[in-house]
C-alpha cells in the first residue's frame, strides 16, 4: 500500500515538474493568426450560383457572384447573414484534360464589408474539381491504356445551383475575433 502511495506521488510529482506534453493552446489552431475569427475545418458553406461556374469558359480573373443559403455564424453570432450576395474572383482555371484530369476552378472569395471600418477577408481559396470519368476508366480494363487518351470531367455548373461547399482547411476571416465579436449586433 505504501509502495502504491509513493509510486503515485512520484508520477504526480514529475508530471508537474517536467510536463512531456504540448501545451494545447486555443491559439494553436492550423492556417488561422493568432486571435482571428475563423471557419472551422468541415464547415459547409451554402451558396446558390447567380453566375454559370463552367472549367471550359471560365478565365482568370472572371468575377463569379453567388447568394448565401445560409447565414455563417461564429459562436452563434450571424457574421454574413442568408441572401447576402457576394462575388469572387477566379485564380485558376483549367478544363479537363487527357490522362483523366478534371477541370479545375479555384476561387478568392472577395472582401466582405461589415461596416466601414471592418472587412473579413477570406484568405483562403475555394477549389472546384471535376472528378474522375469512370466510364473512360471501364474502357480502359476492355482496351488496356484506352484510358488514357479520355479525359476527365469539367465542372460545370449553371446559374442557380445550390452547393454546399466543405472546407477543407481552417478558413481565417482576417479579423481579430474579439473585435468582429463586439462590432455584431
Amino acid at each position: 500500500m505504501l509502495k502504491k502511495i509513493l509510486l503515485s506521488t512520484f508520477l504526480t510529482i514529475s508530471l508537474i515538474l517536467f510536463n512531456f506534453s504540448e501545451p494545447t493552446y486555443a491559439e494553436n489552431i492550423d492556417n488561422v493568426q493568432p486571435g482571428n475569427a475563423y471557419l472551422a475545418e468541415d464547415s459547409i458553406l451554402s451558396f446558390k450560383l447567380l453566375d454559370k461556374l463552367d472549367s471550359n469558359t471560365a478565365k482568370k480573373f472572371d468575377t463569379i457572384r453567388f447568394i448565401l443559403v445560409k447565414d455563417i455564424t461564429i459562436k452563434n453570432k450571424i457574421v454574413i447573414p442568408k441572401n447576402t450576395v457576394l462575388s469572387a474572383i477566379i485564380t485558376k482555371t483549367h478544363g479537363s484534360r487527357i490522362l483523366g484530369q478534371s477541370g479545375v476552378i479555384r476561387l478568392k472569395v472577395n472582401d466582405y464589408k461589415i461596416n466601414d471600418t471592418y472587412a473579413l477577408h477570406f484568405k483562403n481559396d475555394l477549389k472546384f474539381k471535376g472528378g474522375h470519368n469512370y466510364a473512360n476508366a471501364a474502357a480502359s480494363i476492355i482496351i488496356p491504356f484506352s484510358g488514357l487518351l479520355f479525359k476527365g470531367k469539367e465542372v460545370q455548373y449553371p446559374p442557380g445551383t445550390v452547393i454546399e461547399y466543405k472546407l477543407n482547411d481552417n478558413l481565417d476571416l482576417g479579423i481579430n475575433e474579439a473585435q468582429l465579436l463586439s462590432i455584431l449586433p
